[in-house]
């Protein structure tokens, strides 16, 4: 998905300039000091001195709510218009829109070959008065649902022929991967400056995060005609800061709109005649998901693949949004999700350097593929984050504060937040700790080889992780990891980690630090995060040869590596047919512990049938089977193939 960013100019401009601009209302510009750590200047937005952008500007001190209802008010004050071709349309559109009121920002996004462009008005006024001009198309069947998803038809040549005086100037925003993020980070001074250039280009984009928004709203006004008091709330990475680029919107419905808070007294005697409740809460609240299901599905403008997953301890609807590009989790009843993403939002707003180390340790886990996007065995990126939050905790000055503290100073009315029995009430005022942070100065450096360092060492067998006492408590079950949901106190968010995922993040861990203590070893090119991800699968092909005579070698690290085993097994398997192997007699881990480089002479050529004995001792002695000489029966790691084997041998 292509994104650009349109802002108001007083000069006529009929054509799109092609410059890149990182915006985003809150981003904090970052300069380093000596000392490796940034100095926070805290701006508005990067815009053309013609205009203001945005006129909200981020505190330290402001609260969850706050971003929400401004959030809100922004995406209900906008409208998303499809359009043949933006260079042509821009000004038609801006025309148009203009006659209902300001047009005060204009972004530009590509989606599946559709080109659309999103208009924000100055009030939700002039957005709503738009929609009420629009029609639909008699020309063909459809649902007449209203939505701010809207298109351009074509118009006669003299319509436009009077052009606004107010024509937007474009300036394109790349919201993919940035194609020198590799350089970046290369060029960095430390890896202190290389986290935060990896926080700062992977972060979800400005129209990343209103296209999500807006979303939000869309499902907020189609199902209100049923529930005028509902409210659709998002929660997960989206809100809680650590967003990246694209990443899947969850939302949760609240009916009466309290979110958690006491309701306000009633003064008037009438009371709405409404029918009962069954008296089953889960049957209530999967039935109403069913009915919601089928009003995206029916009638609701760009939700597609609509599933219902109403068997789950949480009942949801997934959908994907056709007009926006996001997957969507829709679900019902417990508001416990968005007021953990509150907790990890304050977190960030406590200290600066808790959103780049959380990007740092999220990426070691994609990279070392610790962490997948489909739910399963291995360790999820929430799981992670509350890991991170621990164990800042427990630096000495503490850098976050423990749950229970905040529990302590928590204000009367103003931060108490109950939902389905479950007590969310906290401070949510994050400047009482902002000046606690201070008094630790730990580089993000020293803070991601620490961590790195708990995971190796943390006693996982007797041990749990809990944010809200801050402390090793003893597990509370059998699971291999044990870490306390702070909120739902009874549940264990790492209950899906099963022995052999927990084994491999320590191993990760372990196999980390070792890289970043010898950066000696690597390249000009590769250090520091680079190093991280084995090279990105490059340093397992290590050339030192010319290319008439390319002899690849194996590292015995690589041998018991986070790949997968039928991954490794092809992999030695093509190298060993082809008798082009190095075998390295020492491990990274004892290299790790000796403290010291590994020589020139613990590494060997050898080639055919030497090379294929060497290969076939070194197997057997970390699997404990017997190999047979051929090539085809080499893959014995993987845990399918030996049970196969050992049939065989039986027989």
């Amino acid at each position: 998905m292509r994104y650009s960013f349109v802002h108001t100019s007083h000069h006529v401009r009929p054509y799109l300039h092609k410059v890149k601009l990182k915006f985003d209302v809150f981003r904090h510009v970052r300069t380093f000091s000596t000392a490796d750590k940034p100095t926070v200047v805290e701006e508005s937005t990067k815009t053309h001195p013609s205009t203001n952008v945005c006129t909200f500007s981020l505190d330290k001190r402001q609260c969850f709510d706050d971003m929400v209802e401004f959030r809100k008010k922004q995406a209900r004050s906008s409208v998303v218009v499809q359009v043949g071709n933006p260079l042509k349309s821009a000004a038609l559109v801006n025309q148009v829109c203009s006659r209902h009121g300001n047009v005060s920002n204009l972004f530009h996004y590509t989606h599946k070959d559709k080109e659309l462009l999103l208009l924000e008005f100055d009030s939700e006024l002039s957005a709503v008065n738009l929609l009420a001009s629009c029609s639909h198309n008699n020309n063909v069947k459809v649902i007449p649902a209203a939505s701010p998803f809207l298109w351009l038809k074509a118009m006669p040549s003299e319509s436009s022929a009077s052009m606004s005086a107010r024509f937007p100037l474009i300036m394109n925003e790349d919201n993919l991967a940035n194609d020198n993020l590799e350089e970046l980070l290369s060029n960095a001074k430390s890896i202190s400056e290389q986290m935060i250039i990896l926080e700062d280009q992977t972060r979800l984009s400005e129209i990343g995060h209103r296209l999500r928004w807006i979303t939000c709203v869309q499902i907020e006004r189609m199902l209100s005609g049923l529930f005028p008091s509902l409210q659709v709330l998002p929660f997960g990475s989206f809100v809680n800061g650590c967003g990246r680029n694209g990443c899947d919107l969850d939302m949760a419905v609240s009916l009466d709109g309290h979110c958690g808070t006491e309701p306000l007294e009633v003064k008037s005697p009438l009371i709405f005649q409404a029918k009962a409740a069954i008296n089953n809460p889960r049957l209530q609240t999967q039935r109403h998901i069913e009915v919601f299901a089928d009003i995206l599905q029916n009638f609701t403008t760009g939700c597609t693949q609509v599933q219902r997953i109403l068997q789950a301890r949480v009942p949801i609807v997934k959908f994907y949004h056709e007009f926006t590009g996001v997957d969507c989790d829709l679900s019902m009843g417990s508001l416990t999700g968005v007021f953990m993403s509150e907790l990890l939002y304050l977190y960030d707003k406590i200290d600066w350097r808790f959103r780049p180390l959380v990007t740092a340790v999220r990426h070691w886990g994609a990279w070392a593929r610790l962490t997948d996007m489909v739910p399963g065995p291995r360790i999820t990126n929430f799981t992670l984050t509350l890991m991170v939050v621990f164990f800042l905790q427990r630096r000495s000055p503490a850098i976050l504060p423990t749950l229970s503290e905040m529990i302590k100073l928590a204000r009367p009315q103003v931060d108490t937040r109950q939902t389905n029995d479950v007590d969310c009430t906290f401070l949510r005022d994050p400047a009482m700790f902002q000046e606690r942070g201070k008094l630790n100065q730990e580089s993000l450096e020293d803070l991601f080889v620490e961590f790195l360092r708990f995971i190796e060492s943390f006693d996982f067998n007797e041990r749990s992780v809990s944010i809200i006492t801050g402390t090793a408590l003893r597990k509370f079950d059998s699971k291999p990891l044990y870490v306390q949901n702070p909120l739902e106190r009874e549940l264990n968010v790492g209950r899906n980690v099963n022995l052999k995922e927990l084994t491999r993040v320590v191993m990760e861990a372990r196999n980390a630090l070792y890289i970043l203590e010898t950066q000696e070893d690597q390249g000009p090119a590769n250090w520091g995060l680079l190093a991280l991800p084995r090279a990105e699968r490059v340093r397992r092909l290590n050339p030192k040869s010319s290319h008439h005579n390319h002899v690849p070698q194996i590292d015995m690290k690589d041998l018991f590596s986070t790949d997968t085993d039928d991954e490794i097994d092809d992999f030695i398997e093509a190298k060993v047919s082809k008798g082009d192997v190095f075998l390295q007699t020492r491990s990274p881990f004892t290299a790790a512990h000796s403290q010291t480089k590994p020589s020139a002479t613990e590494t060997r050529p050898a080639s055919g049938l030497n090379t294929l004995n060497g290969f076939i001792k070194q197997v057997q002695l970390n699997t404990g089977l017997a190999v047979n000489k051929s090539p085809k029966n080499l893959p014995l790691k993987s845990e399918k193939n030996r049970k196969p084997i050992e049939k065989q041998k039986r027989k």
